[in-house]
């Protein structure tokens, strides 16, 4: 079985409308940024506005034409305050989006000790670092225990406290 990424664009929409991550706010709206549903600013309007890459991650079974949704990520660029909330602004990699479909929430890919979701992590990792981004942050819900174990796991560090939105800000050093 190999997880393959493909970019995201309109015509796969159908391809994810029934994708489901679970139902906590925050699975929720994942779920709905990448099938576009109201009243979300999707992944299109994402790729569109601010230039960002959208992946759709597919476990395919060898010999077969079966694919099955495993998630999606993304990848764009912003500027952040490093220390936060007065550091200096600088440049650096963004994940906007990721999200493991729940049938492959904390499962590994075959036999192997990787699981779905750290793979994929690594897939932006890997785009950030082609980009030559010396840094890769993110938001996360401080309520989301599994997402804030996944970033720590892949090498991610929480910078400073809740905002205001109770979100984590999340930090990886690339070089």
């Amino acid at each position: 079985m190999d997880l393959t990424a493909v970019d995201f664009s309109a015509p796969y929409l159908s391809r994810v409308r029934d994708f489901e991550c679970g139902e906590e706010p925050w699975a929720v709206m994942a779920a709905n940024w990448i099938k576009q549903a109201p009243p979300f600013d999707g992944a299109l309007k994402s790729m569109a506005k601010h230039g960002n890459c959208v992946w759709l991650h597919f476990l395919e079974t060898p010999g077969t034409a079966e694919q099955h949704l495993v998630g999606f990520s993304s990848l764009g660029v912003t500027r952040w305050s490093i220390p936060p909330p007065d550091g200096p602004k600088r440049t650096v990699g963004f994940i906007p989006m990721l999200a493991i479909a729940s049938a492959f929430q904390g499962k590994r890919i075959g036999e192997t000790a990787v699981r779905y979701s750290d793979a994929m992590v690594q897939h932006v990792v890997d785009k950030a670092r082609e980009r030559a981004y010396r840094e890769l942050c993110l938001f996360v819900d401080a309520n989301n225990a599994k997402a804030t174990s996944l970033y720590t796991r892949c090498g991610f560090v929480v910078l400073g406290g809740r905002d205001h939105r109770n979100l984590l800000r999340m930090l990886k050093r690339l070089d």
